[in-house]
């Protein structure tokens, strides 16, 4: 996978070109639109040129990454994957558009980036961790910022790849899905499963498991399930998010249980409004002290316990990844994520959602002359004083 000098330095230019231009955010209604008539020669003439712009974005970023993590060998694989992928995009030509050969081959070289880059997020967590190994265990906080934004374009090449080839490659189309959209989605249905997979693993950890209630709501009151709340959305992308969320809460429940045995239920609101639509995940667990809110969106931080990561049960939590990626999941469709949390209390997790399609764009990273300043250490120091000073006053 390694590049020679000369490729990479035949690359370098068009990487540099390639990184002036604009990523095309897309937005779901457009993207539903496309799935209903599908277009082979429309998808590879868009992904030829959107798929290296992304790409190059985010090598540039890697290439503004502290030479001490850009050492490391995890992080070396995942540059080295990104010029790969680049190169293995611009070999083709908007002039072969037409061709059914090229279009084949384009797909299955598409199925291979995506296997190729499928390890991508815990190759790049290992090269952190070697260097917070080296370094004392300090995190630069630059790299919240970068990580964020190299997962998040990450989140958009897939859903992207994802979709040419559900329509026009081997990956499996539901029957009434456009591409990798469910345009009936629904989120009780999600939630469901998600909390059934989420029941799972803490009966699994733990032995026993909180009760959990999900009540459905709109505008004008409670909803039975049967009047489904419905949307246009990437089913894969809000099951992440509200599993992360609900395994979670399922988590700080059990630890929370009293004395003669009693786990305090987990309580999950959906709410179909005007133009949003809200899941909240309610637990009554011990919440996090105000001290650490600003950390819980941070990488490779949790308030759970490092799992051993060669076990072959999945962990209930202790990565320090899926609190921020599940945000970026909610954030890449114009949506967010917000925690409120009351210690001794408990944790309200709310998602948010755009109800209408067009209102429902990627929000993506990029790369400019100023991205510089933000990898800088002088730009990421403190800038505000706040007490308690131990330091004696009148000295």
């Amino acid at each position: 996978m390694k590049l020679t000098r000369p490729l990479l330095a035949t690359l370098s230019e068009m990487v540099d070109r390639y990184s002036r231009y604009h990523p095309h955010a897309i937005t779901l209604a457009q993207l539903a639109e496309f799935g209903r008539k599908p277009n082979e020669t429309d998808s590879y003439l868009f992904l030829h040129r959107e798929i290296p712009i992304r790409l190059s974005h985010m090598i540039k970023e890697l290439e503004l990454l502290p030479e001490n993590l850009r050492k490391q060998t995890s992080v070396k694989l995942v540059e080295d994957m990104y010029w790969k992928s680049f190169d293995d995009l611009k070999s083709f030509t908007p002039n072969e558009a037409k061709d059914e050969k090229t279009l084949s081959k384009f797909t299955r070289r598409i199925a291979e980036i995506k296997k190729r880059h499928a390890n991508v997020v815990e190759t790049m967590a290992e090269g952190i961790i070697q260097l917070k190994n080296e370094s004392g265990n300090r995190f630069d906080p630059s790299l919240n910022y970068f990580l964020d934004r190299f997962y998040t374009s990450r989140i958009s090449i897939r859903a992207l790849m994802s979709n040419h080839l559900v329509l026009f490659g081997p990956m499996e189309a539901v029957p009434g899905h456009y591409g990798i959209l469910d345009p009936n989605l629904s989120v009780y249905d999600i939630v469901e499963e998600a909390t059934s997979n989420a029941t799972h693993l803490c009966n699994h950890h733990y032995a026993e498991c909180p009760e959990v209630n999900i009540s459905v709501f709109d505008k004008n009151g409670r909803v039975k399930k049967e009047i489904e709340v419905t949307m246009t959305y990437i089913a894969s992308h809000l099951h992440h998010i509200a599993f992360e969320l609900i395994k979670n809460a399922l988590r700080a429940s059990v630890e929370r249980k009293s004395p003669n045995g009693d786990i305090p239920p987990v309580k999950i609101t959906i709410v179909k409004g005007e133009r949003d639509i809200s899941i909240k995940i309610s637990d009554r667990g011990f919440g996090i002290p105000m001290r650490l809110h600003d950390q819980l969106f941070h990488y490779h931080y949790s308030t759970a316990p490092q799992p051993d990561k060669d076990s072959r049960i999945p962990a209930l939590a202790g990565f320090g990844y899926g609190l921020p990626l599940s945000r970026l999941y909610a954030r890449y469709l114009n949506g967010n994520l917000k925690l409120m949390s009351m210690e001794m209390y408990g944790t309200d997790a709310v998602i948010y959602l755009q109800s209408f399609n067009e209102d429902a764009g990627e929000v993506l990273p990029l790369f400019n002359k100023t991205s510089r300043v933000k990898y800088q250490i002088g730009s990421m120091v403190h800038d505000w004083a706040a007490g308690p000073n131990t330091k004696p006053i009148w000295s």
